[in-house]
Formats: structure tokens, C-alpha cells, sequence
């Protein structure tokens, strides 16, 4: 009788907490707002093997809803969830890196290195943008407009089949 009162306290625990982590989900993936700068960024490219700085590019302007993917190079969770962008980009999905948050671009390309099956094309961002956006934790998703009005963010790790339906929500 012990064990099943202590299991049912375990069971009802369980699902308080499981309710709370939702709540707390759901409050990070609340509509944003604002829009993304539209200052172009440095674009750092893998060609050949080598990593290049190769013009500049705004994120905020294009067509449709895309996906910005801010990390930085330090972020454990940016290393299990950055080779996903590869398979999106290759599948035909909108998606941008943005690197934030790093010391040298020699941090960044150590980071895009390690990471098997990481994307070629990575933007260079800096503190301004990271303090303009309020970006707060890493990797930070952003869903961007064709204007770059903000239309939703989303901090943390999520599996890839649950980012991959977010991208599916808003049409990426």
C-alpha cells in the first residue's frame, strides 16, 4: 500500500513538472515583436575546404517566412542542434545562421569545423545585433516575414522532429 501511495506521489509530481516545463515552453515560443535589423552582416563561406569571408548579406529581406538560427560557438546545446541546418537548407528550407557571441571568427570556424555536417555559409553578428534583438540564451530561433518583422522566437533545445514541425507551422 506504501508503494503505491509513494508511486502515485511520484506520478502526480511527475506531471506537475511536465505541465510547468510546458507552460514555460510555450512562453518562450510567444509571438516577438519588432523585426530583424536589415544592416548586412558578413557572410563567411566554406569553399573548397577553407573558410572565407565572402561579401555581405541582409537575413531580414527575401521572400516568405525563413528561419534565423542564432548561436554562438561556446553553446553545448548549438552543437547538437547546428548539422540540422545543413539537412533543412539541402531540403530546401530557409534557414540562416547567424553567429553571435564569439571572440574571434577563428572561434567560429573552429566551432563550424567540429560540428559534422555543418553548413557552409555561416553570417557574422556581433554584440550590437545580440543587444538589438535581446537575445538572451543560445541557440535562439527566430521566425522572420519577407519584411523582417519578427514573428516568433524560440530559445533552447527541441528535438529535430519538433523543430522541424515548427518549421512546417510557419511555412518554412
Amino acid at each position: 500500500m506504501r508503494r503505491l501511495r509513494q508511486g502515485g506521489q511520484f506520478a502526480l509530481l511527475l506531471l506537475a513538472a511536465l505541465w510547468l516545463g510546458g507552460w514555460v515552453r510555450a512562453q518562450m515560443m510567444s509571438p516577438v515583436n519588432g523585426t530583424f535589423p536589415s544592416t548586412p552582416l558578413p557572410v563567411l563561406t566554406q569553399l573548397q575546404g577553407d573558410w572565407l569571408f565572402n561579401g555581405e548579406f541582409s537575413p531580414a529581406v527575401g521572400k516568405g517566412n525563413r528561419l534565423i538560427y542564432l548561436f554562438a560557438p561556446w553553446c553545448t546545446i548549438c552543437k547538437l542542434t547546428f548539422p540540422h541546418l545543413r539537412e533543412w537548407q539541402q531540403e530546401g528550407r530557409a534557414v540562416t545562421a547567424v553567429a553571435l557571441s564569439y571572440r574571434s571568427g577563428d572561434e567560429v570556424i573552429d566551432f563550424l569545423d567540429s560540428v559534422p555536417g555543418a553548413t557552409t555559409r555561416v553570417l557574422m553578428g556581433d554584440r550590437a545585433l545580440a543587444g538589438e534583438l535581446d537575445i538572451l540564451a543560445y541557440p535562439t530561433y527566430l521566425v522572420v516575414d519577407g519584411n523582417g518583422v519578427i514573428l516568433s522566437g524560440r530559445v533552447g533545445y527541441l528535438p529535430e522532429w519538433m523543430l522541424g514541425l515548427y518549421l512546417d507551422y510557419y511555412g518554412i
